[in-house]
């Protein structure tokens, strides 16, 4: 069923080659703002400045990426938020009523918004700790695109958005962590806090306003002005670095003074999920933190951190409805992620 939508699991051949410490760094994400000189800001922006923004962005691109366009308003909602709960979208974007559109590359971890906030926002998203890398693709298209139409720029501030906070490099650099022994040792609000002390948001997993579940975290740099890229970059991952040598350090206590309890707590993660017949989204974050632990630290050795990643993606409510192909009552869902969760695993009952 995933031919549906091709987003939801993309061919590893097209995509970024995985970065380091995936078993903490669940995925690594770039992403730079940028609006054009000539059209107004989106505040000012009618319908059909927003439909010439489409086509001139359209013919630009399409000569530089293979990969597939889509219209916001022709999609349906199901689809948007599909996009939303791969990460390839923002919150705000799906709820856009002037006309919008999304490029998604043929590898899946490259997407640009286009008439979100800003004109144009270059998204690259990819596993493990991986930033730099992910900047070389997002900008190799970023400049392409700026070579072609102009900017708005400023010699004093940078490249100028429609949030003060995104003005300069207009780039966020994130991470989205796993740190399930920071949270057991209750370091985790202090490392936490330490990160937004230096200028860093911590975020839940789908960024901006949204709960922080499964001991997953999302790191990013609060501000992009007075800052250049790589400086940026150089922070994240050593603040990353940082999180990863403590977090590293919680996991060894956690199996020298408590390996039985976690063992205990592994394992009946797994045989839920191996035999649940219905389980719900929120519910399945959790129990793939334990499997996640598991896996990591070599407790669980015939499950593999991409098994779980496509899981994680594909067990949220509008993908399960996708992958199922047809449309499902909450009750129904629960039931259809079961089941396919019980495929992916291993039916043990």
């Amino acid at each position: 069923m995933l031919d549906n939508i091709r987003w939801l699991i993309p061919s590893k051949k097209d995509t970024l080659p995985c970065g380091e410490e995936r078993e903490i760094v669940v995925s690594s994400r770039i992403r730079v703002a940028r609006n054009l000189d000539a059209i107004p800001f989106d505040i000012k922006m009618k319908p059909t400045d927003a439909e010439h923004l489409i086509s001139v962005v359209r013919s630009v691109i399409e000569k530089k990426v293979d990969g597939k366009f889509l219209d916001l308003q022709a999609m349906k909602p199901l689809e948007k938020e599909s996009l939303l709960e791969c990460h390839l979208v923002s919150p705000g974007f799906v709820k856009k009523g002037k006309p919008a559109s999304v490029f998604i590359s043929k590898g899946g971890n490259i997407s640009v918004m286009i008439n979100e906030e800003d004109h144009l926002r270059f998204q690259g998203i990819g596993c493990g700790l991986n930033l730099v890398n992910l900047s070389s693709e997002v900008f190799n298209i970023e400049e392409f695109v700026g070579d072609n139409v102009d900017y708005a720029f400023n010699e004093n501030y940078g490249y100028l958005s429609s949030c003060p906070t995104n003005i300069g490099t207009g780039m966020r650099a994130s991470v989205f962590m796993h740190l399930p022994g920071l949270v057991f040792t209750n370091e985790v609000e202090k490392v936490l806090k330490g990160a937004l002390q230096i200028g860093m948001a911590v975020r839940g997993i789908y960024g901006e306003g949204s709960e922080i579940r499964g001991s997953l975290f999302q790191i990013s740099n609060q501000h992009t002005i007075g800052f250049k890229e790589e400086s940026l970059l150089e922070r994240i991952t050593k603040l990353s670095n940082m999180i990863i040598d403590i977090e590293k350090k919680a996991r060894d206590v956690i199996l020298n003074k408590a390996r039985n309890e976690f063992e205990d707590k592994i394992f009946r993660s797994l045989a839920i999920l191996r035999a649940a017949r219905t389980i719900s989204s929120g519910e399945v974050l959790n129990l793939l933190s334990a499997l996640r632990f598991g896996v990591g630290v070599g407790i669980i050795k015939d499950i593999t951190l991409d098994t779980l990643n496509e899981i994680m993606v594909v067990s949220r409510p509008a993908n399960i409805q996708l992958h199922s192909g047809e449309m499902l009552e909450e009750q129904e869902r629960d039931i259809k992620r079961a089941e396919y969760i019980r495929k992916r695993l291993g039916d043990k009952v």
